[in-house]
């Protein structure tokens, strides 16, 4: 169901932004010949098919292993040092050695290092992992390999594969109502608003790209919509992988790095949004789902 949910949204997002970008570019190519209020639809088309096909091939080169390569680039990661490699590297070896015993095939992974202080990990595409100085400074090995365990279930089930597709699917769509807004608010930290910008806006989209307007406009509730989407299917997300870390042995490790740092996730906003749409769930019911599953395992 999980799968099926973020697919659909996948399939959504891509075709919002081919729309989008295909505004953009039926708006430019009318405005070279004039303008006109009315559609050619030909013309629409033919930018409609140029926008899917480059959403198309940007969400093949995201999902292919070329992505892995893209993707770290743009985030936060690096090399591991000879020190951070000594106490990876044998985490790594063990994780093999089960997963092959399990699933009778290897892991292909690369992994990196964030320096970040926060215990954090994170999987990227077909075979990229990162942990963070912060974990490798407090855990010991065998709660560096509950993390990276973790990690991997989330390669193992696709999910870094997905969000590097659906990154690709929705940047047009993410860039070209920032890119506006850039324009609309005067300044950021006062947001201010640029009404000599509006106005001018208003009588040139009337001619030159109207429709690009619309799908502007409606850019806002299809943003709030993946993301809603992408922040209710996490929290399951997170489970999958923390059961994975526990069919690969490193449950016990797992629950006692959570109850280590389990004082670190407070919690005090109200309100839904402010309550439900965290990107992982609270530390403490991650540790009761462990718990509850190795209770099932000790009984079954």
């Amino acid at each position: 169901m999980i799968n099926f949910a973020r697919f659909t949204l996948l399939i959504l997002v891509a075709a919002f932004s081919s729309m989008f970008l295909g505004s953009l570019i039926y708006s430019v190519r009318t405005a070279t010949d004039g303008g006109s209020l009315f559609l050619d639809i030909p013309v629409f088309l033919n930018s409609l098919l140029w926008s899917a096909g480059f959403i198309f091939i940007a969400i093949l080169l995201a999902a292919s292993p070329l992505g892995d390569r893209i993707a770290a680039l743009f985030f936060p990661i690096r090399k591991m040092s000879l020190r951070e490699a000594e106490k990876v590297n044998p985490a790594m070896a063990r994780l093999r050695d089960v997963y092959l015993q399990k699933y009778e095939r290897e892991i292909k992974e690369r992994v990196f290092v964030m320096d970040v202080p926060h215990i954090n990990g994170m999987a990227l595409g077909r075979q990229t992992v990162a942990v963070s100085t912060g974990l490798l400074k407090v855990a010991n090995d065998e709660e560096i390999a509950a993390i990276l365990a973790h990690e991997i279930g989330h390669l193992h089930h696709k999910d870094g594969l997905f969000n590097m597709a659906l990154i690709a699917a929705s940047f047009p769509t993410i860039f070209l109502t920032r890119l506006l807004l850039h324009f609309v608010i005067e300044d950021s930290e006062e947001g201010k608003i640029n009404l000599a910008f509006i106005v001018f806006f208003f009588f040139v989209t009337l001619l030159f790209c109207s429709y690009f307007t619309f799908f502007w406009l409606v850019s806002f509730p299809v943003l709030w919509f993946m993301r809603s989407v992408e922040f209710f299917t996490e929290w399951p997300i997170e489970y999958r992988a923390d059961r994975f870390t526990l069919e690969m042995g490193f449950g016990p490790a797992m629950v006692a790095l959570f109850e280590r740092i389990e004082d670190e996730d407070i919690r005090g906003e109200t309100g839904f949004l402010s309550k439900y749409l965290y990107s992982h769930p609270p530390t403490a019911l991650r540790i009761d789902q462990i718990e509850r599953s190795m209770i099932k395992e000790s009984n079954s």
